[in-house]
């Protein structure tokens, strides 16, 4: 869907620095300080004082005077999206069916900024993972999703995103060479589909393909996720790309 054009006059600062305060907590950084936050956001420590405390008294930040941290109120603002938008909701029973089929874990993901968000998650599961409940945010370099997504990049795209992204190898098996991760793209470009073996959780294999809407614009993608134990990439591949492929078929005339 095209986003319409926003003129700079119309943006509401405080806004958009409260919220990109509230997005710098995460499970590296649980706690911040005022100098913290104010050298990660850019911000004077001043100005970060007050958009913290303005934070606090809307009770979607805690403090002990020194550190803040989020409440379980800011919750709310994902679950909102999660109650009121139609994607996910169009998914579910198809993410379900998937799920029935093969007796494996099934969820959909999509692009935020450099990262996967998991949007829905099949209830079937064997798969104790917290990387693939929803809400769950992932690198795009070493996962199924993130790779199906920079394989549809332009080259201008994909260029300006490994130049401000930092490859770190999260399993043993994560590819963190640019040159085979490119060549890797244009493998999954040409046959339509990405497998990911343990590179980013270790004993998690994934299959994933696009899903793309009537026009062929990438809107998220639908992927299979299994322990290394109990199947292996070649058997995924035989077993579970025809109920990827007749789900992406079902579900492309209904994305908008």
């Amino acid at each position: 869907m095209a986003q319409p054009t926003i003129h700079p006059r119309d943006l509401i600062a405080g806004l958009q620095k409260g919220l990109a305060l509230m997005q710098l907590f995460s499970v590296d950084q649980p706690k911040l300080t005022v100098p913290q936050a104010a050298a990660l956001s850019g911000m004077t420590q001043s100005a970060a004082r007050r958009f913290l405390l303005t934070l606090v008294h809307e009770a979607f930040i805690e403090t002990d005077g020194r550190h803040y941290w989020l409440t379980p109120k800011a919750l709310r603002i994902g679950q909102a999206y999660v109650d009121s938008a139609q994607l996910p909701r169009m998914l579910r029973p198809v993410v379900e069916q998937v799920a029935r089929t093969t007796q494996e874990h099934v969820s959909v993901g999509t692009r935020d900024g450099d990262e996967m968000v998991h949007i829905v998650r099949s209830r079937y599961s064997h798969v104790a993972s917290l990387s693939i409940r929803p809400g769950s945010r992932v690198p795009m370099y070493c996962t199924a999703s993130g790779r199906l997504w920079l394989a549809a990049l332009s080259a201008e795209a994909l260029d300006a995103y490994f130049a401000r992204i930092q490859l770190r190898a999260l399993t043993p098996y994560t590819c963190v060479d640019e040159q085979a991760l490119r060549e890797k793209l244009r493998v999954i470009a040409r046959q339509g589909y990405a497998e990911v073996d343990q590179e980013f959780e270790v004993g998690m294999r994934v299959l994933g393909v696009p899903l793309q809407d009537r026009h062929g614009v990438l809107r998220s993608t639908l992927a299979i996720t299994s322990h290394a134990s109990r199947i292996s990439v070649e058997d995924m591949r035989k077993r579970f790309l025809t109920p990827l492929y007749e789900a992406q078929a079902l579900l492309r005339p209904v994305l908008e």
